[in-house]
């Protein structure tokens, strides 16, 4: 019998915060029952902070970050009695926190996709509630359906990196079919007329076509296509995205392709999201988290939470990480030796390689690995973990986050390719903004981090493919990157000088011994590495705290656009943007987003701020009043201009592949596109001030070089097959004349240049006096050329790519402007 008067006075047992408290108390396995210094200190630096909302946790991979995440929530559920939530970035490591809260004795329950109803106890606020992103996120989430309503009292966001791009995704919106045929007829008209070239490209259906609408023609046109699309408000593809776009359209980016359009806003509203904007607490927990400012700017973190994260002293960093890229120890060593490399170390090693594509996924899959892919990635996970699976080889595209593949599971990493992001907003970004380029770290980072997942652990990491190779080999690029990975590229660096030395004659076999060396656990090695990383001084990267302010900014003055304060959202971005003193590339990006907001209620003013974005950064959008040219060349010497090229690589072979990847741009059996921007970049590595007026502009030549004192005015005719014809004279001179008009000083100094795989003119095609042809084998010679000057300046070192010393060179390789007529033909 249950005595409920001496019951009747009794109090409930008031329950402190205090996480060490609480771990103290927890029925953990036997493995869980101390908890390392790392967490301990997280753990005491979230209990004195528990009154703050938001908090940013940093702590290194294999570290103990999602022990800490889930003590967080179970803290504040014991506190409040009310709903606490985890949320993952995929499906897959839903299990793998629900498996750590089993260890530590924390009750835990899956919200998964499809599931009407959270489970009771989590509403209760007796279990932890565990979901992805996707599930709190989309514009139906259940969480805010009438029936649940679901606010929690605390979050935990694992991975908020990685989480932050998926939240991204559910506020884009992907058109294609009827309603993209539809969107494209109201824009036809002031898009055509913007440019009519890339405009051409997208009606004839062209994959590569790319165009972002120009903010000015997208609000003239944003009430007509509101109505257009809201017609499709119920169908699948619109039902979780439209109920967020549909009364922001205009502070939002439309970006065009041949076969699909994307919708997404300037700044996420996440704050229309009740479950994640209005909970008294809020963690956000990352292992690579180089970029502050984006978790402000993105999730609407609070400036003072990204500007103060959690950084335990205690945390021993990355695992041990043996980082190779075989190019850059011989550029010979290729793609093709790597995989060769590969089907032999699979032999013997779980070999797990990550591709930015299908399409170089199946070229593992033909020298034996399994291929992973959507339904069946999970398995291959799991397969990898068991070694009774018989799986050691495998490949997965585009999978570059959520990946967890510690020990055995994974001894031998290859990226493959630059994991560029695979929407078309990424696409864009990518040629236009810094921010890109620290998005295509992070994956980077994320990528190489995925077979080392504690400290204790190790891996050989292979980079393989010239455009990741030469890309980790730019200064700009390591310099995004967080210390330690620093450090372990600047080893690979080391590494590669080390090898090449080690056995000149076969570097084949330097490679193969040292990759023994790691896998083998060579005591020599083990010791270099942490002479090298672990003891060296571990340093935290600068928190930026200009640019967390300007997120924080921005990210004010769009609420305030959105709620109709126009001229107070003007004025707290603009001074924003002055005081944060950003660099041209920078600053054009931005002034560009300023004006979308000013164009809302002046339009004279926005267009004044679009043509300062533009002369800052010619890849934004150009203002109707603005000339559509490329700027004239700066003061510096082609010399000085060269040689800046080869220094902005942080090891020389990386140049080298870099002219390498050159030599595969000027095929001309690709697209006419694709030379053309080969054409460029060859150009710009050459010194010479390099455009694309046509594709970049809409009017001009498809290639202009000013190369010395002489405009090189080039028209590329690469898919023609055997003649040139009177429509390509015609624009060849057309293209002389506007460069003539355009840059008076150049007028009598120009150079006509057809790129072709013929000589031969039809009788009725007169070109210009001085036509010179640039053959395929002219394009080979050149780019030779590049490739042997690259190779001889890497073995003498960047010494000798001072401006004076690659002036001789150019004249020695052929390679100055008053030589390149040597390289062409006349047309027959």
């Amino acid at each position: 019998m249950i005595d409920f008067g001496s019951l009747a006075g009794a109090k409930p047992e008031a329950v402190t915060y205090d996480l060490e408290k609480f771990f103290g108390a927890l029925d953990v396995k036997g493995t869980h029952t101390e908890p390392r210094p790392a967490q301990r200190e997280a753990m005491r630096e979230l209990t004195a902070r528990k009154d703050q909302k938001d908090l940013v946790l940093k702590v290194s991979t294999g570290a103990g970050k999602t022990t800490v995440g889930l003590l967080y929530l179970y803290g504040f559920m014991r506190v409040s009695k009310e709903p606490v939530v985890f949320l993952c970035p995929t499906v897959q490591l839903i299990e793998q926190v629900l498996e750590e809260a089993r260890r530590l004795g924390i009750e835990a329950r899956p919200y998964l996709g499809g599931e009407t109803y959270p489970p009771q106890e989590c509403v209760r606020g007796e279990a932890i509630l565990v979901c992805t992103y996707e599930k709190l996120f989309n514009a139906k989430s259940t969480f805010a359906r009438g029936d649940v309503n679901l606010i929690p009292h605390a979050v935990a966001l694992d991975d908020a990196h990685a989480g932050a791009e998926n939240v991204r995704k559910q506020f884009t919106l992907s058109i294609d079919g009827e309603a993209y045929d539809k969107l494209l007829e109201i824009l036809a008209p002031a898009c055509r007329n913007y440019h009519v070239t890339k405009w051409m490209d997208i009606e004839s259906e062209d994959p590569h076509a790319l165009l972002e609408v120009p903010h000015w023609i997208w609000s003239h046109h944003s009430k007509e296509i509101q109505q257009l699309l809201h017609g499709y408000a119920n169908d699948s593809k619109f039902i979780f995205v439209w109920p967020y776009l549909k009364d922001m359209l205009q502070l939002c980016r439309c970006i065009i392709s041949g076969r699909n359009v994307e919708i997404t806003p300037e700044i996420l509203p996440t704050d229309v999201v009740r479950a994640f904007a209005q909970p008294a607490h809020r963690l956000f927990m990352s292992a690579t988290l180089a970029d502050d400012s984006m978790l402000t700017r993105e999730l609407g973190v609070s400036a003072q939470a990204t500007s103060n994260p959690i950084l335990p002293p205690s945390d021993r960093g990355l695992g041990e990480r043996m980082i190779l890229a075989p190019s850059l120890v011989d550029p010979d060593l290729d793609r093709g030796f790597v995989m060769d490399l590969c089907v032999d170390l699979a032999k013997h090693h779980n070999v797990v390689v990550l591709t930015s594509s299908g399409a170089l996924a199946e070229d593992w899959v033909a020298k034996g690995a399994t291929y992973f892919v959507d339904e069946t990635f999970a398995d291959g996970v799991r397969k990898l973990k068991n070694p009774a699976s018989g799986v050691r080889f495998a490949v997965f595209a585009q999978r570059f986050d959520g990946v967890d593949l510690p020990d055995d599971a994974c001894r031998v990493l290859v990226m493959d390719g630059t994991p560029s992001g695979s929407s078309l907003t990424d696409q864009i970004d990518a040629s236009m903004t810094s921010s890109a380029r620290d998005r295509t770290v992070f994956r980077i980072e994320q990528g190489m981090g995925r077979p080392v997942r504690s400290h204790a652990d190790f891996a050989v990491v292979l980079l393989v493919g010239q455009d990741l190779t030469s890309y980790v080999g730019r200064k700009d690029v390591l310099n995004a990157m967080t210390p330690d990975s620093q450090n372990q590229l600047n080893l690979c660096v080391e590494l590669a000088d080390l090898v090449r030395r080690s056995n000149p004659g076969n570097p084949e076999a330097s490679i193969r011994q040292v990759i023994d060396q790691c896998l083998q656990r060579d005591s020599g090695w083990k010791t270099f590495y942490n002479q090298r990383i672990r003891d060296a001084a571990r340093k935290s990267r600068p928190i930026d705290l200009i640019s967390i302010a300007l997120a924080d900014q921005e990210r004010r003055a769009h609420s305030l656009a959105l709620n109709n304060g126009l001229v107070d959202a003007h004025t707290i971005f603009q001074k924003a943007i002055h005081e944060a003193k950003l660099n041209d590339e920078d600053l054009g990006i931005h002034l560009q987003r300023l004006s979308r907001i000013v164009y809302l209620s002046d339009h004279s003013e926005a267009m004044k701020m679009q043509q300062g974005a533009r002369e800052r950064n010619n890849m934004v959008a150009i203002p109707p009043a603005l000339p559509r040219k490329p700027s004239v060349p700066g003061p510096k010497t082609l010399a000085e201009k060269m040689s800046a090229w080869f220094m902005k690589f942080a090891n020389p072979n990386a140049a080298v592949i870099e002219a390498s990847r050159i030599k595969e741009g000027l095929d001309m059996r690709q697209s006419a596109k694709k030379v053309e921007e080969g054409i460029r970049r060859l150009g710009e590595a050459l010194g010479a001030d390099s455009y694309r007026p046509e594709e970049e502009f809409g009017e001009g030549p498809d290639n202009l070089w000013f190369w010395g004192n002489t405009a090189f005015v080039i028209e590329a005719k690469s898919e023609n097959q055997e003649s040139l014809h009177k429509k390509d004279s015609g624009q060849l001179h057309d293209s002389l004349q506007w460069v003539r008009e355009s840059y008076p000083a150049y007028a009598d100094r120009l150079s006509p240049i057809i790129v072709a795989k013929v000589t031969k003119a039809d009788g009725d095609a007169h070109f210009p006096d001085n036509t010179r042809v640039l053959t395929q084998t002219g394009c080979d010679t050149l780019a030779l050329a590049l490739y042997q000057l690259a190779q001889k300046l890497a073995k003498e070192g960047p010494v000798f790519m001072g401006p004076d010393n690659i002036l001789a060179e150019m004249m020695a390789f052929g390679l100055h402007p008053d030589q390149f007529a040597r390289h062409t033909s006349a047309t027959t």
